[in-house]
């Protein structure tokens, strides 16, 4: 995946009579870039794209406009990071799991956990992913890609037997949207933490897509047609 974009014009100024306000003076280039992409992400996740301006971001950082444009252009090019830096956090997820799992059902079982832990860390920037904005062809091809590899994990298990022999796109499309259906409503205010819904979840999900039987993920649980006897 690509290297993040970087807009290499200047930084705000960290001396002198404008930096005495800037609360960014303090923080590493990357620190300032990422209290950015938050603040972004957790405005579009609350207004929507169309209703935040660079101003709202700014606003909301008390910082002045004219800060927003050392890092980018306009509005479509921080969007496009957080994009980017969304796909690359659950793709590594995914790079992790399919590197310590070695059975279909915990493989897939495993993946599930990871993607909703996703959501729920980071739940604006995932919003901002997989919600209604503009995007660019490269981010419709990561996403596309995602699915692609979270497709292979199904169908791999129905190929062992012990993931049900459903159609594995449409599985793979119901797994995803269940997951993605958290950043709805999360709050981590909630009654339940986050590492219960992560539970709830991938429990609810295997329940949909698991072998009658087959608890281990071993392999297809004993009898005819994978059923306990």
């Amino acid at each position: 995946m690509k290297e993040f974009r970087r807009r290499r014009i200047g930084r705000p100024p960290l001396t002198g009579p404008e930096a005495e306000s800037n609360p960014l003076s303090d923080l590493s280039y990357e620190e300032r870039r990422a209290l950015f992409l938050q603040t972004a992400a957790a405005l579009f996740d609350r207004k929507g794209y169309a209703s935040t301006s660079v101003g709202d971001i700014t606003t909301e950082l008390g910082l002045t406009k004219g800060v927003f444009y050392y890092y980018w252009k306009n509005k479509q090019e921080i969007v496009q990071e957080i994009h980017d830096r969304g796909l690359q956090a659950i793709n590594k997820r995914l790079d992790e799991v399919i590197a310590n799992e070695t059975c279909p059902a915990a493989r897939l079982e495993a993946a599930i956990r990871n993607h909703v832990e996703a959501v729920l860390e980071a739940k604006s920037i995932i919003v901002v992913l997989l919600g209604d904005f503009p995007f660019s062809a490269e981010t419709l091809e990561g996403r596309r890609a995602y699915t692609q590899r979270f497709q292979e994990l199904v169908e791999e298990g129905i190929a062992c037997g012990v993931i049900r022999d459903l159609d594995a796109q449409i599985t793979t499309y119901a797994i995803l949207g269940l997951c993605n259906s958290v950043a709805r409503w999360y709050s981590p205010e909630g009654r339940l933490s986050s590492e219960q819904i992560r539970d709830l979840f991938a429990s609810f999900a295997a329940d949909g897509w698991r072998v009658d039987g087959c608890c281990d993920g071993s392999g297809p649980a004993a009898g005819k047609g994978g059923r306990a006897q």
